[in-house]
């Protein structure tokens, strides 16, 4: 996860500094343009990513139980089988 922020905050750095640039900003307010924005790509960038691997552990849970739900179904269907 480390990765993936450093590399939001790279990217928003290059994009704000690459805009001031083009805008033609003195370097101080692009450099001070571009530490802000990778502070809030940083930021965004790993909430977005605990977001969604909070889903994807959701998503892995409703699916065990939807195995182990059928499993015991299937048991119980043989069980009652067997006593007629």
């Amino acid at each position: 996860m480390r990765l993936v922020v450093v590399m939001a905050g790279a990217f928003g750095f290059m994009t704000a500094v690459a805009g001031s640039l083009a805008w033609d900003k003195p370097l101080d307010v692009c450099l001070v343009n571009g530490i802000v924005s990778a502070l809030i790509a940083g930021i965004l960038f790993r909430w977005w990513m605990k977001l969604w691997i909070s889903c994807l552990e959701q998503v892995s849970r409703e699916a065990a139980f939807q195995e182990e739900a059928a499993q015991l179904e299937s048991e119980s269907q043989q069980s009652d089988s067997r006593r007629e």
